[in-house]
């Protein structure tokens, strides 16, 4: 996906930041070095059959984020991320 400037910019500062302070990156599937979402689905389904096989109810939701940058206020998400001492 190519990304206007905006969002570049917004990727670079925060890209190292992240990084640092994510303690949740053990989870991160895609744009992860020898990781993929296959991954992640075989996962998933590892993780379903093992409660199928249980007899144990097994629920899943997903969210579809593809737009929800073309809607972010990056003027607001820059000043919330200064107030917070984060860039």
């Amino acid at each position: 996906m190519i990304s206007n400037a905006i969002t570049k910019l917004l990727e670079f500062v925060l890209c190292d930041n992240l990084v640092a302070a994510s303690s949740e990156e053990v989870y991160q599937f895609g744009f992860k070095a020898k990781h993929s979402t296959g991954l992640c689905a075989g996962i998933l389904k590892h993780t379903i059959n093992y409660y199928i096989d249980r007899s144990s109810h097994v629920f899943c939701a997903s969210i579809d984020f593809s737009k929800a940058f073309s809607r972010v206020n990056y003027w607001h998400l820059f000043n919330k991320l200064h107030d917070d001492n984060f860039i």
